[in-house]
């Protein structure tokens, strides 16, 4: 624990109602906004070598100021990696010995502390350089393949050189990702230090932008003060939970996992806007397309707040993670076969990078059967002919309360989701849980198991006129996973389609647009599929592929 000025921070917190650790959190995301106003003015014309010196000292102070002399957990793992890359960077053994250490090393931290709540440690900031670290790796491995070979997501990270030891410290302490993310590639930063020892186009300050990201995490950390005082996360084990009826405390959890997650949200729109002033989000303008600044946008505030689906969620809140888990894991597991294994493997995987207690496990493993779940009753929905006894306009109010119910079981289930995420022991998640019936588990699992039946029974939703397919520039049909079709006016005389809930695929694990359906590689497995999809139909075929890869060596 730090001592640096308690004699400060132990009243300030007491006056906040809060720890000691959370205040000293807050104080440092903000003081990345001086750091960058501070690099603004005086490092306008200094060489790379001073950025990555000033991102060291300014990341290093941080790190004590929060965390005392357990600073050199961080400073320990920036020179092994460095070391790591500088001896077998770009072979695949750096990558698997950066694995092992990074994880190993977080691992046996989370185990040596052993807490059975979450506490603000020195493990906070090492999670977040364990995926950059990792990541690291990884991107100078694929620049030793031939550019044929590399897909277009790799070819805007992957670097042909292992980074200086000054690179790499600057890389990791940088204020703007250095505690709560976001998660950003080496080229991205290095990018950054380019554009910024310009003598032709430099970053935007862009000093209203990052004060609208800072108002915005401060309104949502304040919505998190109600949550510990109106609704805290004690009181869903006490006896007056218990005494509450059962649509009471669903209420109440609905309520408590909205609030909860906003100190996720109001954190991450902090750290976005210091990454913003400090120009490391930017990303100059290509093909007549302006510069944009949301290189680090880890949430998408108004499609958050709208998701009406697991999906939706997954595509506009912690933005950055996923996308990391997506480059380096999921895509990774190819060789597994199927989505679905990569999908429980990834989120597995994200569970124990989270913490070895149970509560992130059965999170994480809970959002795989959730995103499937919520699939199917999308699907459902849009089948159900409603239009044949209604008019246009009762279908459009059908639509809007389908939306409405839509939002509410969305959020419903996230908060769900969030007891044990939240409670992290079995005894205490697991009482939640069945104080409300385990009914997220029912809900999702009778979606699992009679919407594939329901399927068979109503006809598959339209699609407007198409014309000939294009291809995508492999040569490969472009995925199925795109946004349904709207609804024609001869649907809705027809009636077939009544319900048309719009759903925005998240393109990540199970719905990325590169990631499409396989061909087996023996010929007999091939008639046999060919023999089910001549069973099923075309639309049912469609369910089967969505469970195999395909074998596509350019992604």
């Amino acid at each position: 624990m730090a001592t640096t000025g308690a004699y400060l921070i132990s009243p300030l917190a007491e006056g906040l109602g809060t720890s000691e650790e959370a205040v000293r959190l807050i104080l440092s995301l903000h003081s990345g906004y001086l750091l960058a106003i501070f690099q603004r003015l005086f490092l306008k014309k200094a060489p790379p070598t001073a950025y990555h010196v000033f991102y060291t000292l300014a990341g290093l102070s941080i790190v004590y100021f929060n965390f005392g002399i357990a600073t050199y957990h961080s400073a320990l793992s920036v020179i092994v990696n460095w070391a790591l890359l500088h001896l077998l960077g770009g072979s695949f053994r750096s990558v698997v010995l950066s694995f092992i250490y990074n994880m190993g090393t977080l691992l046996l931290h989370y185990y040596l502390i052993g807490t059975t709540t979450y506490v603000i440690n020195f493990t906070t900031p090492q999670c977040v350089l364990t995926f950059r670290l990792i990541g690291l790796a990884w991107d100078i491995y694929d620049g030793t393949k031939p550019p044929e070979k590399q897909s277009e997501s790799q070819k805007k990270v992957v670097l042909n050189r292992s980074p200086t030891l000054l690179e790499v410290s600057g890389y990791v302490y940088h204020f703007g990702g250095l505690l709560v993310g976001p998660q950003f590639p080496m080229k991205q930063y290095l990018l950054s230090i380019q554009a910024l020892t310009s003598t032709e186009e430099k970053p935007p300050i862009s000093i209203m932008l990052a004060l609208q990201k800072l108002a915005t995490g401060v309104l949502y950390l304040c919505l998190f003060t109600l949550q510990t005082v109106y609704f805290p996360d004690d009181y869903m084990i006490s006896k007056d939970f218990e005494e509450l009826d059962l649509l009471s405390r669903w209420g109440f959890v609905f309520i408590w996992g909205r609030l909860f997650i906003c100190k996720l949200v109001g954190v991450w729109l902090i750290s976005e806007g210091a990454c913003i002033l400090s120009g490391l989000a930017y990303i100059p303008g290509t093909d007549g397309n302006p510069p944009r600044m949301d290189a680090c946008q880890n949430v998408k505030i108004i499609p958050y707040e709208l998701s009406g689906s697991p999906d939706e969620i997954i595509q506009s809140f912690n933005i950055t993670t996923n996308q990391w888990l997506l480059s380096y894991i999921y895509k990774r597991m190819r060789f597994l076969g199927m989505r679905i294994v990569s999908h429980v493997v990834t989120l597995s995987f994200l569970g124990i990078w989270h913490g070895l207690l149970s509560g992130y496990q059965a999170a994480f493993l809970f959002e795989v059967a959730w995103v499937r779940g919520a699939r199917e009753i999308d699907d459902l929905a849009r089948r159900v002919p409603v239009s044949r006894v209604l008019p246009a306009a009762g279908v459009r109010i059908v639509q809007g309360a389908a939306l409405v119910a839509r939002w509410l079981f969305t959020w419903t289930v996230f908060s769900y989701m969030l007891v044990p995420f939240a409670l992290l022991v079995a005894d205490k998640w697991v009482k939640v849980h069945g104080l409300l019936y385990w009914g997220g588990y029912i809900a999702i699992g009778l979606a699992l198991v009679i919407g594939p039946l329901l399927r068979l029974c109503l006809a598959p939703p339209p699609r407007a006129p198409t014309k000939e397919p294009a291809t995508s520039s492999n040569g490969t049909p472009p995925s199925d996973s795109s946004n349904v079709d709207e609804m024609t006016t001869s649907d809705r005389q027809n009636g077939s389609v009544t319900v048309d809930i719009p759903s925005r695929h998240l393109a990540g694990p199970g719905r990325d647009e590169n990631l499409q359906v396989a061909e087996s590689g023996g010929r007999s497995q091939e008639d046999a599929q060919n023999l089910v999809a001549a069973y099923l139909g075309p639309s049912q075929k469609k369910l089967l592929d969505k469970f195999v890869w395909e074998k596509d060596e350019n992604k």
